[in-house]
């Protein structure tokens, strides 16, 4: 949020350094952008604020100011709200603003009307409504314009005197003519009222009613009323109370009061006797001393148009606060009243502050560190970084010199004990008197929490130690029994000891623990525990009050806990404080029951009082100020806000702007949102007024936003629109993809079918393959099996031819021996049938048959070849293919070896070898 939330108090002006005043509300120039100078103030309709400025016209929402420069680019004088516009005047220039589709403020200038009715270098100062006519106010004219016929008209002045100031009062309009008087204007006519001569020429700063009768402020700092034709001076000593301050501008309220604007001296708030209510300055509160223009919002609230910036005071809050803006009292631990008088335990002394008297005055002898103030036995106990002082009005009794008292309860009867930075010790009172004991032997700890139960057992929290229970010796110097109940997973930084409905707690910052005496434990299952469920604590300071209420301290506020009328629960109640305005350091909240339902509590530079009822419920209207969307990382564009918009699928980063008019104090705005088509749930509470969305997906939304002031929820604003397909999710892109996706199917089909068919095809050719390796398999084998029959054949043929062989020449040997014998007729026989055996024809057809069977196309190829060979010459090749010698063949052929020469000589001839081609390699290659 761009507040800037200052709550700023009085110090020594008119002797008033102890007054208390309403929350304020400080807007820098820098928080707007805007000029310093801010005059007339309205507010629209729908809670907004407008502000006649020195750059434009200004407007606020209660979370952003935005700034509008008219047209001439001159200062903004003047500003009305009415109905769904607003009206400004400026230097020569006057016109309207209307809200356009985007929520952005359009301006529209009546110039072109006044172009023959206005003087050169006039300006608009004043703007108010009235009869549903706006009149404008410069110092030449009084101007009517008439939004329904959009018509303007300008009021006769005869005397050209100039119209110095415009009023609005009991619905009627007055304004003041120098030198002539204040006049009211009748059904259009004007009427003298205050003729001149009565006024003796004092300026009218403005009109209030005192006892029924018409009165006002001079510009003289005087009062008067009008009665019977006559002016009578009222509130006399008022001046010099306020020591004539320069009076320039002034608001009468609805409940009577006047604030009162000066120069040089702030803001005064005057009641309807004339009593000085409130100073505001800038000493105390303001950012500036000169007021040029007061209003009063619809809430009571009052709007200062300032010199340098802008404030606002909310008078009817229940809060009010003192700071020590000049270090003079410091941060406020303990306080104390009593019979309307206070006292205040800051870290510098003790401060006292006597009922009806504005001042705060130190008490002697208490200079340092103040850490309680205790009432026991109507006596008044002040823990000291000295020890222990016993106050008695204005004065302050040392009963006990040790290092820092924290606290001092009640013992038993006339004895107390108190809890030191460094253990406990006791004071008890003996004949009027209130004497110091001994520190307690053997417990060094600090002791900041003591509490004390039925048995008397004394209760001491320690931060680090966790909690002490002992039970004291009649000697009040030793305790005969001691326990320590430790709290391992909890810190015990800030915690606390405390007794509540007669049960002892124990409180960290995240847990509250209840002890249990016939356990002798404690435990965290306690009606407490579940009371305080969802809420953030800042520490585990917990304080019971006067009035049986228990209050704690959260992030968003201070809350306090009471027993529930009917049941056995507790109820619980919230006062919504933020963390800024109770600047105090953790674990050292305060808080002291003044009177009925008035609280103060301590902060670092002061106090704040409040009263806890709540403020009177109202109702909280939210909107949807701006929306933006935008591509990513571009320029992004307006919204229009009435409409239900199509996005386009690139254009998805969507910012929503939204907020409350709200301007109290203490009334932080949280907003919570969801986004229906991303998802249905609630965002957590938040202080930041818009809501980003980046890369949206397509589809239909709609954004809903709601708000929490206080423990009050808004109503829920809601915006929907479309962020379209993509172009490749179109319904084009999607039949094309449909299409594409149908062909891919089809020619995938078709792959399939090709690619089946193929691998049929593929499978058959490997089948055939494999049919025809089986085939060569089978062949190969035969061949092999042909080769081994041809070989073994071959043999076969071999060994046939070599047992011929050997027989031939066998039987020719032993025919060559014959013949060397003696011729006789039975040898002649033997050799005859030896060579008729040689030349069997039996042989060689035994022979031609083997050998056809190892090589049976021979004799066909050599025929082919050398048709002319006969059967002899066929014999000798089939020889010669068998690799046999010449000397092998001739007993084959029953011939000598040169018979076989001769032969191989002749075939060779028939063959017509050459030369150099041997017979026997031909024959075997045939």
């Amino acid at each position: 949020m761009q507040k800037t939330l200052l709550l700023l108090f009085s110090l020594f002006f008119l002797n008033v350094f102890g007054q208390e005043l309403p929350p304020v509300i400080n807007y820098n120039p820098n928080d707007y952008g805007g000029g310093n100078q801010n005059w007339m103030i309205s507010q629209g309709g729908n809670g907004n604020f407008y502000f006649a400025n020195s750059m434009g016209l200004l407007e606020y929402n209660g979370e952003k100011w935005s700034l509008y420069p008219i047209p001439n680019k001159t200062i903004v004088r003047s500003v009305k709200a009415y109905q769904n516009q607003i009206y400004t005047g400026a230097y020569m220039e006057m016109g309207y603003w209307t809200r356009n589709e985007f929520g952005k403020l359009v301006y529209t200038s009546l110039l072109p009307d006044l172009r023959d009715k206005i003087n050169d270098g006039e300006q608009f100062w004043q703007i108010d409504e009235l009869n549903g006519m706006i009149v404008f106010r410069s110092f030449d004219g009084i101007y009517f314009y008439s939004p329904k016929l959009d018509k303007l008209t300008k009021m006769e002045n005869p005397s050209g005197e100039p119209i110095s100031h415009m009023y609005k009062f009991r619905g009627n309009l007055y304004y003041q003519l120098v030198n002539k008087g204040l006049f009211k204007i009748n059904s259009g006519k004007s009427e003298l009222v205050i003729p001149n001569s009565k006024l003796g020429g004092m300026a009218i700063i403005g009109l209030f009613e005192k006892d029924g009768h018409l009165s006002f402020i001079s510009g003289k700092d005087q009062f008067f009323k009008w009665a019977d034709n006559e002016l009578i001076s009222i509130y006399d000593d008022l001046p010099e109370k306020m020591n004539h301050p320069g009076i320039i501008s002034m608001a009468s309220l609805r409940n009577g009061d006047l604030i009162i604007g000066t120069v040089g001296k702030g803001i005064f708030q005057i009641d309807r006797n004339g009593n000085i209510i409130n100073v505001f300055n800038q000493e105390n509160v303001l950012l500036n001393n000169t007021v040029l223009n007061i209003f009063e919002d619809k809430d009571s609230n009052v709007w200062a148009g300032l010199d340098y910036g802008i404030s606002m005071i909310n008078l009817n809050s229940r809060f009010s606060s003192f700071q020590d803006t000049r270090g003079s009292i410091g941060s406020v631990y303990t306080s104390f009243e009593q019979e309307g008088n206070l006292y205040l335990g800051t870290n510098q002394g003790l401060y006292f502050r006597k009922k009806g008297e504005t001042n705060f005055n130190l008490i002697e002898g208490t200079n340092g560190q103040v850490w309680s103030l205790d009432e026991v036995d109507g006596k008044l106990f002040c823990g000291h970084d000295t020890g222990t002082f016993l106050i008695k009005d204005t004065k302050a009794i040392k009963v006990c010199d040790r290092l820092g008292t924290w606290v001092v309860k009640k013992f038993y009867d006339s004895t107390y004990v108190q809890g030191h930075y460094n253990g406990i010790s006791f004071l008890q009172e003996k004949n009027g008197q209130i004497i110091a004991l001994p520190m307690l032997e053997g417990f060094p700890h600090s002791s900041k929490f003591i509490e004390i139960d039925d048995s008397g057992d004394v209760w001491i929290s320690n931060e680090h130690k966790g909690v002490f229970r002992m039970r004291i010796n009649d000697s009040l110097t030793k305790y005969d029994e001691i326990k320590n109940y430790s709290f391992p997973n909890e810190s015990g930084i800030t915690s606390s000891i405390f007794k509540f409905n007669d049960t002892l707690y124990y409180s960290s910052k995240e847990r509250v623990y209840k002890y249990n005496p016939e356990s002798d434990e404690f435990s965290v299952n306690n009606n407490i525990n579940k009371s305080l469920a969802g809420i953030k604590r800042v520490s585990g300071r917990m304080i019971v009050d006067d009035a049986n209420h228990l209050w704690g301290f959260a992030e968003d506020g201070i809350f306090y806990i009471y027993p529930a009328p009917l049941t056995a629960n507790y109820e619980l109640e919230f006062v919504y404080i933020d963390l800024a305005n109770r600047n105090i350091t953790v674990g050292y909240e305060n808080i002291e029951h003044i009177n009925d339902n008035d609280y103060l509590i301590g902060v670092a530079n002061g106090y704040l009082k409040f009263n806890k009822e709540e403020d009177l419920e109202k109702d909280y209207t939210i909107s949807i100020d701006k929306i933006n969307a935008s591509i990513l990382d571009s320029v992004s564009e307006p919204v229009r806000l009435g409409s239900t918009p199509n996005f386009s699928a690139r254009k998805n980063n969507i910012v929503f702007q939204y907020s409350v008019p709200v301007y109290n104090k203490f009334q932080e705005v949280s907003y919570s949102y969801r986004l229906i088509g991303l998802s249905s749930n609630w965002s957590g509470w938040e202080h930041q007024s818009s809501a980003i969305f980046k890369n949206l997906p397509f589809g239909h939304y709609r954004f809903e936003v709601k708000a929490k002031v206080g423990n009050k929820i808004s109503n829920i604003s809601g915006f929907e629109f479309d962020i379209a397909r993509p172009y490749y999710l179109s319904n084009l892109a999607i039949l094309t993809y449909v299409i594409i996706l149908i062909l891919l199917f089809l020619a995938t089909h078709l792959m399939y079918k090709r690619q089946h068919a193929k691998l049929i095809a593929e499978n058959e050719r490997k089948i055939k393959l494999k049919h025809l390796e089986i085939e060569k398999e089978i062949i190969k084998l035969k061949n092999e099996k042909l080769e081994q029959d041809m070989a073994n054949k071959n043999k076969e043929l071999a060994v046939s031819t070599m047992s011929l062989i050997k027989k031939n020449e066998f039987l020719t040997s032993i025919k060559n021996q014959l013949k060397n014998k003696e011729e006789t007729q039975e040898i002649k026989s033997v050799i005859k049938n030896i060579d008729k055996d040689i030349n069997e024809e039996d042989n060689w057809k035994f022979f031609k048959k083997a050998f056809s069977n190892a090589d049976k196309d021979f004799f066909k190829k050599m025929k082919e070849k050398h048709p002319e060979l006969t059967s002899n010459d066929l014999k000798l090749c089939a020889y010669l293919r068998l690799n046999l010698s010449s000397k092998e063949i001739a007993p084959l052929l029953n011939i000598s070896v040169k018979s076989v020469e001769i032969k191989r000589y002749r075939l060779r001839k028939k063959m017509d070898l050459d030369r150099n081609t041997n017979l026997t390699d031909y024959i075997i290659n045939v």
